[in-house]
């Protein structure tokens, strides 16, 4: 059953979806606790549908929508924006209706990086949030904080940084910024990989988790990671700070999309339009670090130093996420071929 049309514009009215489920794809850990805390009651309370969720790695949750596609595992799917073209190109998600998600209007146009998909009447995907890829380090052990990427070849520092691996999320971004800094460009990554190749880091990763053991014990003292991934490191007490490099940060929009063939769509896009509530969102910054992506919604300065949020947002940039992915096969052959023979690492 759908919602009808009246309660559309106030996201859905009690009991419209009893016996229902909407099933989000989402990454686990902090992603999925900020939805069931901060999204789900009040989705259970106006719509009476009840909620699920598959829970996994990004490119596990997309392969899982590919391989299902005739009977479609979920009705949205949390990504980020490379992930939104893909689905496209596979034909595997369905544009959301802007009349169905009023809450689109309050969103800043920079959120919105997948271009070439939206209509006048929809949107390709919804962006919800925003993080960035930062220079953390141990305030302990680098007495000289970083300022740059190029910190990154500090002779002081050799065998004791950690990076993202090639097949990484921030790891373009990281390559054009070393062009940049050693005389190339986003066409012209030669340099990147030259210099990317004197660098001895000691640990390769896809996730915090893999080098926190060694920010502990101080044999790294200096990597790439996400801005929100750091703030949960000090929550938990580990050694850590972090800064914007002058380069500025390597920024990431986060994406719900609607898959094509869900039974739910209605449902989909009332969900999709409590996430961009001002409370919820304000919610993703306070609780996980995540940056709002609503323009209505005020923070203390306090709760804006701790994510990509309020002024922090003039720091970012944007890559296009369909030139990242253009490029992404063949830098990852470069990495594995070029750069990788010359490291000793522990991945």
């Amino acid at each position: 059953m759908g919602i009808p049309s009246r309660a559309r514009a106030q996201v859905a009215a009690p009991a419209i979806g009893k016996g229902q489920t909407l099933t989000v794809s989402l990454w686990g850990g902090i992603t999925e606790d900020s939805v069931r805390r901060l999204v789900q009651p009040e989705f259970e309370r106006q719509t009476g549908a009840k909620m699920a969720y598959d829970i996994g790695s990004q490119g596990a949750r997309v392969n899982k929508v590919l391989a299902q596609r005739s009977t479609p595992p979920c009705d949205v799917i949390f990504t980020t924006d490379e992930a939104v073209i893909t689905g496209y190109s596979e034909g595997v998600f369905t544009p959301v209706r802007k009349k169905n998600v009023p809450n689109l209007a309050s969103v800043f146009d920079w959120a919105f990086t997948v271009k070439g998909y939206d209509t006048e009447d929809a949107v390709a995907a919804v962006p919800y949030t925003v993080i960035s890829s930062v220079i953390a380090y141990n305030p302990e052990l680098v007495k000289t904080p970083p300022t740059s990427y190029a910190d990154f070849w500090r002779p002081e520092l050799k065998g004791k940084i950690s990076l993202t691996a090639p097949t990484g999320s921030s790891a373009p971004a990281f390559i054009i910024n070393t062009a940049e800094l050693f005389g190339g460009s986003m066409t012209n990554p030669d340099p990147a990989f030259k210099k990317l190749a004197e660098l001895r880091p000691a640990r390769l990763t896809l996730f915090w988790t893999d080098w926190a053991p060694l920010a502990k014990t101080g044999e790294v003292v200096m990597s790439t990671e996400l801005d929100y991934y750091v703030e949960a490191m000090k929550t938990q007490g580990y050694p850590i700070d972090y800064v914007v490099p002058k380069e500025r940060s390597p920024a990431l929009s986060e994406f719900m999309s609607m898959v094509k063939g869900t039974k739910n769509p209605e449902l989909a896009e009332a969900f999709m339009n409590l996430m961009l509530d001002p409370k919820p969102q304000e919610g993703f910054a306070v609780e996980t670090y995540q940056g709002s992506v609503n323009k209505t919604v005020k923070m203390t300065p306090a709760v804006a130093a701790r994510c990509a949020c309020g002024p922090k947002v003039e720091t970012l940039r944007f890559f296009d996420p369909k030139f990242i992915m253009s490029v992404r096969p063949e830098w990852v052959e470069r990495m594995n071929a070029e750069v990788l023979p010359n490291w000793s690492v522990r991945k």
